[in-house]
């Protein structure tokens, strides 16, 4: 995943933003901004690609610290892999799973400060085919935190920027970012795990003041 972003960036991001610029050494680079789970995605991107290319890193309701630099089990991924990937209980998983009362169940738990809306269990649903499974089933399994991530944490030079929602309980826990990384700034908006969705507006300001 990492790998096709970059690709993304250096064949199309930069030198779309480079046209026209008489000085591209001064280019200020790219913004990555993550939602949930996939943070790591981002925090890879940053290390990897610094200065010109990656200038800042913005984590939208990110896994707790703890949970980014304490690796998953090798044993409980194979036997999630293996579950989700399985035709018979995997598949059945899936049926279940991509029904529109399960997903309002579980968007209304987990997911929103306040009951999702009707677009968002349509844009759901419209992306929940069999083609679809293969990065879900990867996500899933916790393949994402194969490894600890703890050295490209605190390692980072970029300007990274967490935001959390009001209602997640888990926004204490988060504050080991602020003490861990280089410059790491917390800032808290109402919503709970989807700020971009839920609470667009705010996210959108926030993310246009860390970045200019």
């Amino acid at each position: 995943w990492v790998q096709g972003v970059e690709t993304l960036i250096q064949s199309v991001v930069l030198p779309e933003c480079r046209k026209g610029k008489k000085d591209q050494s001064n280019s200020s680079g790219c913004v990555v901004v993550v939602q949930g789970g996939i943070a790591n995605v981002g925090v890879m991107l940053a290390s990897r690609n610094p200065g010109s290319v990656v200038s800042r890193l913005i984590m939208t309701s990110p896994p707790i610290f703890q949970d980014m630099i304490n690796p998953v089990p090798q044993d409980e991924l194979e036997r999630n892999y293996n579950f989700l990937r399985s035709k018979i209980w995997g598949g059945l998983a899936f049926a279940l799973l991509e029904t529109r009362p399960i997903i309002r169940i579980f968007s209304n738990l987990i997911l929103f400060k306040e009951e999702c809306d009707e677009s968002w269990l349509d844009k759901t649903i419209n992306g929940a085919y069999v083609e679809a499974r293969t990065p879900i089933q990867a996500f899933n399994a916790g393949l994402l935190n194969h490894r600890s991530f703890e050295e490209e944490l605190s390692t980072l030079e970029q300007p990274v920027l967490v935001l959390s929602g009001s209602s997640d309980k888990r926004n204490e826990d988060r504050n080991m970012y602020a003490t861990k990384m280089k410059n790491c700034t917390m800032r808290v908006l109402d919503g709970l795990n989807v700020l971009p969705y839920e609470n667009a507006r705010d996210t959108v300001e926030a993310i246009e003041k860390f970045s200019n």
